[in-house]
C-alpha cells in the first residue's frame, strides 16, 4: 500500500492519526510516518479490511470502552477479527456468492440452510461473531467450511441491510420532525394555533416512532409492515414525507439483501 493510498484510506473512514494510532496499536508518530513513507503489510491489512467493511456498513470499530481503556489485547482481537471477516466477503464474492441462500434470523441470532444451522452472537461494537455449527442429518466435518463461509455472508447481508434500513428510517424521522409543522390543512375551516400545535406534535411523535422502529430494525424485531402502519398514521394527520425518503425504506427493507461495496 503506497503512503497515498494510506492517507486515503484514512480519510474515508474519517480515523485522525491519534485514533489510527489507537486502533493499529501503534505511536501517533509511527502513523504520521506511514503517511510519508511505505506502509507496513499488516497495518495495510487492517486498514483495507477496514474500508471493506465501511463500504458494507459493517460495524469494524472496537467498542467505545475498549478504546478508551487502551484495551490491547481487545483491540487486537477485533483487529483480527475485522480482517478475517473481510476475507470472508472476498473469497465468497470471489467464487460467485453463497451457493444456497441461508435464512438469517438476527434477533434468535441463528443462520439456517437444509439440514445445517450457524450461531451468531452480537459483538459490543454492534458486530457478530460466527459462535456455533451444527448439523442435523451427519456430524459436522471440515467439508463443512465453505458451507459455513456462506453462512457468515449471509449473516454479513442481513446486518448490511439491517444499517442501510436503520439509515434511511432516521434519515425519515429527522425529516419529519423538522418539517412537522407542513402539513396539509383540508377545508375551509382554518385550525387554531392550539389545534395545529398539537397536530405537529402528533406528527412529531410519530417521527419518534419511527425512530424506535430504526432501532428494532437493527435488532431483527421489526416489519415493513409497522413502517406501513406508521406512513399511514402520517397520512391522516396530513403530513406527507418527501417521496425519495419513503421509498429510501422501501428499497432497504424490502429489496433482496445485497452486500456489495456502493460505487464510489
Amino acid at each position: 500500500m503506497s503512503k497515498e493510498e494510506f492517507a486515503e484510506h484514512l480519510s474515508y473512514l474519517r480515523l485522525s492519526l491519534a485514533e489510527a494510532a489507537v486502533l493499529l496499536g501503534s505511536s501517533e508518530r509511527s502513523v504520521r510516518r506511514w503517511t510519508e513513507e511505505s506502509v507496513p503489510g499488516p497495518v495495510a491489512a487492517a486498514v483495507r479490511a477496514w474500508r471493506e467493511l465501511e463500504s458494507r456498513r459493517l460495524p469494524w470499530k472496537p467498542d467505545t470502552i475498549s478504546v478508551l481503556e487502551r484495551d490491547q489485547d481487545q483491540l487486537d482481537r477485533i483487529r483480527a477479527h475485522d480482517e478475517a471477516l473481510a476475507q470472508v466477503i472476498r473469497e465468497v464474492e470471489a467464487r460467485g456468492g453463497p451457493a444456497e441462500p441461508w435464512a438469517v434470523d438476527l434477533e434468535r441470532g441463528r443462520a439456517t440452510f437444509s439440514h445445517a444451522e450457524v450461531g451468531f452472537h452480537r459483538l459490543a461494537n454492534g458486530g457478530f461473531n460466527v459462535s456455533t455449527y451444527r448439523r442435523f442429518d451427519r456430524a459436522p466435518s471440515d467439508a463443512d467450511r465453505l458451507e459455513i463461509a456462506d453462512a457468515a455472508y449471509c449473516i454479513a447481508q442481513a446486518f448490511s441491510r439491517a444499517a442501510a434500513s436503520a439509515e434511511a428510517l432516521r434519515a425519515l424521522a429527522r425529516y419529519t420532525r423538522e418539517h412537522g409543522h407542513l402539513f396539509v390543512r383540508e377545508g375551509p375551516a382554518m385550525l387554531s394555533p392550539s389545534d395545529a400545535e398539537q397536530r405537529c406534535q402528533a406528527i412529531k411523535k410519530q417521527a419518534g416512532a419511527i425512530d424506535t422502529l430504526a432501532v428494532e430494525v437493527e435488532s431483527g424485531r421489526a416489519s415493513y409492515a409497522q413502517f406501513e402502519e406508521i406512513l399511514r398514521e402520517l397520512h391522516r394527520l396530513g403530513f406527507f414525507p418527501e417521496t425519495s425518503l419513503v421509498s429510501a425504506v422501501a428499497r432497504n427493507m424490502l429489496a433482496a439483501p445485497a452486500l456489495r461495496s456502493p460505487p464510489p
